[in-house]
């Protein structure tokens, strides 16, 4: 965020105004115009008045987290970079954003060093959740995390690195147990697998930066495509339960996901430990489901889909998508990520080490999504 200088035409007074939003009031009065201080400028007027103002970076900002994330940075008054794909022509959510957007590849290490200089906080939430081949996975959460803190290493800045990981990286509950940080990890899919290589990458830079690993688990809420169709089924009365109606899952509402990362790395306490985020508990499917068709006024009906219906299914789209650029939606390994029973992982650890806790009930979160889906004619 950077100062700007007013200067009276008048009577040759000035001022300095670090708020962005005061521009255009300045702007507008006759008698002001308007020149950006130079860095050293700004750096001697930050240093007089004692006020620093943090430098963020976040990579996945164009998307459903990282938008939220960048926001709540803004809103805390932070100066925000975002590292977006030079292959990617627009900006996603971060269209009129007061953002600086920073073109790199995540495969060019010079490029990035650039990316993350003078960056306190670097906040890496970008990432291949859905690729046709298990080197695509490697290749967008390995490498791409390795890289990006070969650069950070060159940051003499860095307060603190956060990298977005996911229960997938352990793997489901044998017993509906919620998992701990101290629970063997068993990915059970290539995603799994690379998120779960990621956080290996980490610990291995780790005495040399300060990191902070996060673990989500299912996250849902406004600007999320994952889970949209599941509320167009319910919407049209159809509640599919995927393997058994006892199913259970954690979740996480993406704002308050958001509100986590930030806590987490800007504490103290979170230096080179790794943590599940959640909701406390933990919620069957079928009653998740019921509480989003009561919202929508509908009595609906569940739909009890076996694993071979859903492998056949898979199978089937996993085929089509090898002749189309973009890979599917649904494919074998995703059929048996959703065929596990228990999805869930206890997030004490991060309430006990920052005090952090979902403040979002499900019920609440669900309507807000339902919510901002009708808003932007999703739905």
């Amino acid at each position: 965020m950077k100062l700007l200088h007013f200067s009276n035409k008048s009577n040759g007074t000035s001022v300095s105004v670090k708020r962005r939003e005061l521009l255009a009031d300045f702007a507008n009065q006759n008698f002001f115009e308007y020149t950006p201080l130079s860095e050293e400028s700004q750096r001697n007027c930050e240093n007089s008045r004692g006020v620093s103002i943090p430098t963020a970076l976040v990579t996945g900002a164009t998307g459903f987290v990282g938008s939220h994330t960048a926001e709540l940075l803004l809103d805390r008054g932070f100066d925000v970079r975002c590292l977006v794909r030079r292959t990617r022509s627009d900006i996603g959510w971060l269209e009129g954003k007061k953002v600086e957007i920073i073109r790199a590849s995540y495969y060019d290490v010079d490029t990035l060093r650039t990316a993350v200089q003078d960056s306190e906080y670097i906040f890496h939430i970008a990432g291949v959740t859905k690729a046709k081949r298990q080197r695509e996975y490697r290749e967008g959460n390995v490498l791409a995390t390795k890289n990006l803190l070969v650069a950070a290493e060159s940051s003499s800045h860095l307060k603190k690195f956060c990298f977005i990981s996911s229960l997938a990286a352990v793997g489901p509950s044998s017993d509906g147990t919620p998992l701990t940080e101290e629970s063997p990890c068993h990915p059970i899919t290539s995603y799994g697998v690379s998120k779960l290589e990621a956080e290996t990458v980490c610990q291995l830079h780790s005495a040399r930066i300060p990191i902070v690993v996060l673990r989500p688990p299912a996250v849902y809420g406004p600007r999320d495509t994952d889970l949209l169709e599941m509320f167009r089924l319910v919407r049209h009365g159809i509640k599919p339960i995927i393997g058994s109606r006892e199913k259970e899952v954690s979740l996480i509402y993406g704002p308050e996901l958001a509100r986590a990362i930030v806590d987490a790395t800007l504490s103290e306490s979170t230096k080179g430990e790794t943590y599940f985020v959640s909701d406390p508990k933990a919620y069957r499917l079928s009653d998740a489901l019921d509480l989003l068709a009561g919202m929508m006024g509908k009595n609906g009906f569940h739909v009890n889909i076996p694993g071979t219906i859903l492998y056949s299914l898979a199978g089937i789209a996993e085929f089509i998508s090898a002749f189309r650029s973009k890979p599917a939606a649904l494919n074998i390994e995703k059929a048996r990520d959703f065929l596990q029973k228990h999805w869930v992982s206890s997030p004490r650890k991060l309430e006990a080490h920052t005090g952090f806790r979902t403040r979002v009930s499900l019920e609440d979160g669900l309507r807000n999504t339902l919510e901002w889906y009708k808003d932007s004619g999703w739905l």
